[in-house]
């Protein structure tokens, strides 16, 4: 067998089948735990638009902005809510006049004005007959759902009523970004925002029509609703008829797909227009209640007009524009806009904001949402099992194809197999890449982006680098044990030097360390001084009880001393789960040992562990001949010393903050900070008392008690700290770590520590 001898075929597979599934298993658990649907809105969605860049929005719509320039312009206080009603009043007969067909206002009256400025708007409103008026929502909630759960602030009365409708316009408030609208209230899902209830205006004309297409469909559904338009009365009137189709579409969910398939085909190009008005109405109500926001692009993309340039006459050059706008047949919303960021009192961040700070402001999106409804058009995200069908897919892609170059001749040429690797993961990547931009751009579909390209091809290269490093040295043990047969030793040294030499550098790592000392141990061997072959069998038994509850939480026995064993843990950081293990592993220990000492009664060895966590070097130490596999770092020396705390405190496993600090299943207690023999600083200790699911709740008040006197203790106060360890004994029955501080507290009352004492308990003595 050679070093380029190729694995085996079941080797082969598995290898492959780990590949894939680990890489599609991290994109896939990406998404369980919401990291990697934050990711894609987040980084993805924006990588998207900016590529797409700026596309035309329809000519329906048009803002008109309440701008600084038209505050100058008709003297005015650069706040728009100051401006007076009458001058809205104007605005809104001018616009009736050239024929706007509906008209938003993004704009809160809240304060109840004068009659003489009132009275006007509010005629003018009346006259026109398609006014919308703004409704405000508390801002109550979470940012995750940041409009649940708060109050509707309608305008004030005498503008209500004269309105056609009224609208809340919800957008999250404290969130990253803006990338979603609702169309209906998050807190009556039948009752339509601002832009759906513009679109549901706007196809008033058309309403008739619904009625006769939904009398074909559900005749018993449409009794409730007004049989013409003039039937609607009031603001409350089209918010009701809302609710009502609303209802029907949400109780016959395949409703929608029917009637758009029964609308006739259109003969004329206003047939045409109210085709498409009818069938964006039909399809919005068929949505879920929210939807992601398809941009147009940055602040002003949506035509935009200055408020004054609609009550004065302006010029091309000033409108900014070749040619007067057209109201007719739009659908205009009024509000703030501005076209600097230092200007701007109403700015939502979005994935258009310029790198000056511009962000879009309320109106805008509130134009935008609504041109999104009118076009039926909006950003699809896949639904969720398309979206993990993906994810899945693309990591046996990526494993299959990063597998297929790692299992060539480059598998032994490291420098040119990476190379191989991340020119086809860059490879794969840009394709991918490609084929998700151009859908995004053609249907709005959004596809994950970011977990597929920095999280699983990277996973996907560093998995095959991993598999080829294991598959290469299994290859080289492989040869060395088949050579070794063959070829003499001095041969087979040089092929191995660089495996040796590997080995032992050694290395730096986290890891934790668990001391035990057996009690008693002088006692029984010098009770068995006449016979050391069952003193020999007795310790091998002893250190098999040890060593197995080691053994079964992975654990390595790293040496055997007298009547100490020394095991670690070693690892890349000090994870809750190891933590865990290896507390379980001294838990596991100590019980073992309890059975031990009941099949010995004359020869008990009760023992006591000590755990400590932190950076050691573990690797070969040692001089001339001798050499062992052992941990060096402080952490050893901490262990030992621990350890050997169990006998004043008369407790069994101790260990550091560090390593028993908030563990789910394991019951501990806090039982003082410790200067130990030989250290400098303190550590402050924790008692491992069992599993969490094994202790009552008589040992749960014992320590809570126990726990009391400890802070009692700190602060000095010796007779209630005495209490509560007293306390703590009469539940327990018997407690050592209680005993200690009763002495210590009867120590300090009448030799009280210095002023600049912590609390910490300075050991002298063994």
């Amino acid at each position: 067998m050679t070093p380029d001898t190729p694995p085996k075929p079941v080797s082969n597979f598995k290898s492959w089948a780990i590949g894939c599934l680990l890489i599609s298993l991290t994109g896939v658990m990406m998404d369980f735990f919401q990291v990697g649907f934050i990711l894609e809105e987040e980084l993805g969605l924006n990588w998207l638009f900016q590529i797409r860049g700026v596309r035309p929005h329809p000519e329906e719509v048009v803002i008109v902005s309440t701008d600084r320039q038209s505050a100058y312009e008709l003297g005015l206080p650069q706040e728009p809510y100051k401006w007076p009603r009458s001058l809205h009043g104007k605005l809104v007969s001018r616009l009736s006049e050239q024929g706007a067909k509906v008209i938003v206002f993004d704009l809160f009256f809240k304060d109840i004005g004068s009659q003489e400025e009132n009275a006007p708007f509010a005629e003018a409103m009346r006259q026109a007959g398609n006014v919308i008026l703004f409704e405000k929502l508390t801002t109550a909630g979470s940012q995750a759902h940041p409009v649940r759960g708060s109050i509707r602030i309608p305008p004030t009365v005498q503008l209500a009523q004269a309105a056609a409708g009224l609208a809340s316009h919800p957008l999250p408030t404290g969130a990253l970004r803006v990338n979603q609208f609702w169309l209906f209230d998050p807190n009556n899902p039948y009752r339509a925002t601002l832009p759906f209830l513009a679109l549901q205006l706007n196809a008033l004309d058309l309403y008739e029509k619904l009625l006769e297409l939904l009398r074909e469909m559900v005749p018993t559904e449409v009794t409730a609703l007004p049989q013409r338009p003039h039937d609607i009365q009031g603001p409350d009137g089209i918010q009701h008829v809302v609710k009502n189709l609303r209802t029907i579409f949400r109780r016959h969910p395949t409703l929608g797909e029917t009637l758009l398939g029964k609308l006739p085909i259109p003969r004329s190009d206003q047939q045409m227009k109210n085709h498409r008005l009818l069938e964006s109405l039909i399809w919005a109500y068929n949505q879920e209640d929210s939807q992601f926001i398809d941009f147009y692009g940055p602040p002003r993309t949506v035509l935009t007009i200055p408020y004054f340039c609609v009550l004065i006459p302006c010029s091309s050059q000033r409108l900014g524009r070749p040619s007067p706008v057209d109201f007719s047949g739009k659908v205009v919303f009024v509000g703030l806009s501005e076209t600097t960021q230092s200007e701007q009192q109403d700015r939502f961040p979005t994935i258009f904001t310029s790198e000056e700070g511009l962000d879009l402001s309320g109106v805008e999106i509130a134009a935008t949402t609504f041109a999104n409804l009118l076009e039926r058009h909006h950003v699809s995200p896949l639904p969720l099992y398309l979206h993990l069908f993906v994810l899945l897919f693309w990591g046996i892609l990526v494993g299959t194809a990063f597998f297929l170059v790692s299992t060539t001749r480059l598998q032994h040429q490291s420098g040119l197999l990476i190379a191989a690797l991340s020119g086809l993961g860059i490879g794969l990547g840009m394709v991918y890449f490609g084929v998700v931009v151009w859908v995004f751009i053609t249907q709005a579909l959004w596809f994950p982006l970011v977990v597929p390209l920095l999280i699983q091809l990277p996973v996907g290269l560093f998995a095959a680098l991993f598999g080829n490093f294991h598959e290469v040295n299994r290859q080289r043990l492989t040869t060395e044990k088949a050579l070794a047969d063959y070829v003499p030793a001095p041969v087979i040294k040089p092929l191995a030097r660089r495996i040796a030499e590997i080995q032992s550098q050694g290395q730096v790592v986290q890891g934790l360390c668990l001391f035990t000392d057996a009690e008693g141990y002088t006692k029984v061997s010098e009770a068995l001084e006449g016979n050391p072959g069952k003193l020999q069998v007795l310790m091998n038994r002893y250190f098999e009880t040890i060593c197995a509850p080691v053994r079964a939480q992975e654990g390595i026995v790293s040496d055997i001393t007298g009547d100490s064993v020394l095991a670690i843990w070693p690892a890349g950081m000090l994870t809750l789960k190891l933590r865990t293990t290896v507390c379980m592993a001294a838990l596991d220990l100590i019980s073992a040992v309890a059975r031990f000492n009941r099949s010995e009664p004359d020869y008990s060895l009760p023992t006591r562990v000590g755990i400590s966590g932190g950076p050691m070097f573990t690797g070969t130490v040692g001089a001339g001949e001798f050499y062992t596999y052992t941990p060096v770092g402080d952490i050893v020396n901490t262990a030992s010393r621990i350890e050997n705390l169990n006998k004043k405190l008369g407790t069994h496993v101790l260990a550091t903050q560090l390593v028993a600090q908030d563990l789910p299943d394991v019951f501990t207690r806090k039982v003082g900070s410790f200067q130990l023999i030989g250290k400098t600083r303190p550590v402050v200790i924790y008692e491992l008392l069992g599993r969490k699911s094994e202790a009552d709740g008589i040992c749960r008040e014992a320590i809570q008690l126990f726990s009391y006197g400890v802070e009692f203790f700190h602060a000095r106060s010796w007779d209630q700290a005495e209490e509560s360890f007293r306390a703590c004994l009469q539940l327990r029955g018997e407690d050592g770590p209680s005993h200690f501080y009763l002495r210590l507290c009867s120590h300090y009352r009448n030799h009280p520590p210095s002023q600049d004492w912590q609390g910490t308990i300075i050991l002298t003595t063994k």
